[in-house]
């Protein structure tokens, strides 16, 4: 019984993951974060230069708060989705309440925020360390919230 509604929750998040048919992910996110870490190698290889190397750190913090914002904003809803489905799995099940709500309690859901400053300040570093700039973060972050299942 427990393993169902565990299954149940997970469910729930599956279908609110980012689909890579997703318009905003498709014409927003991810073309985005290409072209601003297209950019970001460009300047990153001509980083002897102060000029490049400053540009650059300006346009990844304004890349920090576009798609960080963007992680929030898909992060937030998987989270409610499954908070949802998990408030209506323990209505359902008030009559084993006390076994159940311990099994549904056990993976606490961690909150949007703390995801996108962890994924998108990790992108943001990455890119202000010399030639580490190379890697793509930003798309990587991208992808990374497409694949997220709202553990």
């Amino acid at each position: 019984m427990a393993e169902a509604a565990e299954q149940y929750i997970e469910d729930a998040g599956e279908k609110t993951r980012v689909s890579p048919l997703d318009p905003d992910f498709l014409l927003f996110a991810l073309p985005f974060a290409m072209i601003v870490d297209a950019i970001d190698i460009v300047l990153e290889l001509a980083s002897f230069l102060v000029i490049p190397k400053l540009i650059g750190i300006g346009m990844d913090i304004f890349t920090f708060s576009v798609i960080g914002g963007w992680i929030y904003f898909r992060t937030n809803k998987i989270i409610k989705r499954r908070k949802e489905q998990k408030e209506a799995l323990q209505k359902q099940m008030t009559q084993k309440a006390g076994k159940m709500e311990q099994q549904l309690m056990k993976g606490a859901v961690k909150g949007p925020l703390r995801k996108t400053l962890v994924r998108a300040g990790v992108a943001m570093l990455g890119e202000l360390i010399p030639f580490v700039g190379l890697i793509p973060f930003w798309t990587i972050s991208v992808i990374l919230t497409l694949k997220e299942k709202g553990e």
